[in-house]
């Protein structure tokens, strides 16, 4: 299968060639183009993915909202991701998911949209407009890449994609991400896209992540990536606690990808399998064979 790399594609109207406007809630005419950043992502995603060459201007035209809601003018995950499955690409969506699980899966090959807060990154050298700083997406790969629709170059001051944002600064701004006026995602948590076709290894190699630490006489055998197949499962602080709770950690929904560094026949018996998965480099986290499978 084709992919691995990456065409910018910019979401600017003056570089795409979209001259199409919209009228916004205050009565004022705008480009189309600045609402399209899910859009722009999604398709130098599905580039990376699977070889699959469309525009952020095509997304946006065939999704369910080709003229922008004037309220609420930008596209949602799950409006691109119904784009991409026409044309034969997953997009799995997760809202939220743990933004240490979602970096382990970058890691492992997957590229990631990840929707976050500009305010992080607005005055640094990654910026592309010092003037934004409400909600945005960007597109993280493997390498540590990050392509930002916004990363035009198009005057002095403005990045030129892709960059190299640091991990933390992309933590800080996925937490950031406002869901309401009184409301963020959280430090620690992220809403992000992960796309389908693992590609290891490509572009430049990321740092070195931590190592793992294997706990409760897990081994390394079972490791790999996972999908869980019930509809929520629990992530607890260690390989027992059922059917009680207070040892739950984090939540997971049906076919979201887990990624197992170990597993372990010590634990708590659940439907007459000791079998637990840890899913965490720390052995702080762990899960259930009963709920998670091999993907």
């Amino acid at each position: 299968m084709a992919g691995g790399t990456v065409t910018f594609q910019a979401q600017n109207p003056a570089i795409s060639g979209d001259p199409s406007t919209y009228v916004d809630s205050k009565g004022r005419t705008k480009k189309v183009g600045w609402t399209n950043c899910t859009a722009f992502v999604a398709a130098m995603g599905a580039e990376f993915d699977n070889g699959l060459r469309i525009t952020g201007t095509q997304i946006r035209a065939e999704s369910s909202e080709p003229s922008p809601d004037p309220g609420s003018p930008g596209l949602n995950l799950t409006q691109v991701a119904a784009v991409l499955r026409n044309h034969g690409l997953r997009l799995d969506v997760e809202t939220p998911i743990a933004f240490d699980d979602l970096d382990e899966l970058r890691v492992a090959g997957h590229a990631i949209a990840l929707q976050l807060g500009y305010g992080p990154i607005q005055h640094t050298v990654f910026s592309g407009d010092p003037k934004f700083s409400d909600g945005h997406i960007v597109l993280w790969l493997p390498s540590g890449d990050v392509f930002d629709p916004l990363d035009d170059g198009r005057r002095q001051g403005i990045a030129r994609a892709p960059v190299q944002i640091p991990r933390e600064i992309l933590r800080q701004a996925a937490g950031s991400l406002a869901l309401s006026r009184t409301r963020t995602v959280g430090l620690g948590r992220a809403y992000a896209g992960i796309f389908p076709t693992p590609h290891p290894g490509s572009g430049v190699v990321p740092p070195e992540p931590p190592p793992v630490t294997l706990q409760f006489g897990a081994t390394t055998a079972g490791a790999g990536e996972y999908r869980v197949t019930v509809p929520v499962a629990l992530v607890r602080s260690g390989p027992s606690g059922v059917p009680q709770k207070a040892n739950v950690v984090g939540r997971r929904a049906r076919g979201a990808r887990v990624q197992v560094f170990g597993t372990s026949d010590l634990g708590q018996s659940v439907a007459g399998s000791r079998r637990w998965h840890q899913v965490d480099r720390a052995g702080t986290q762990f899960m259930h064979s009963s709920v998670i499978a091999p993907a």
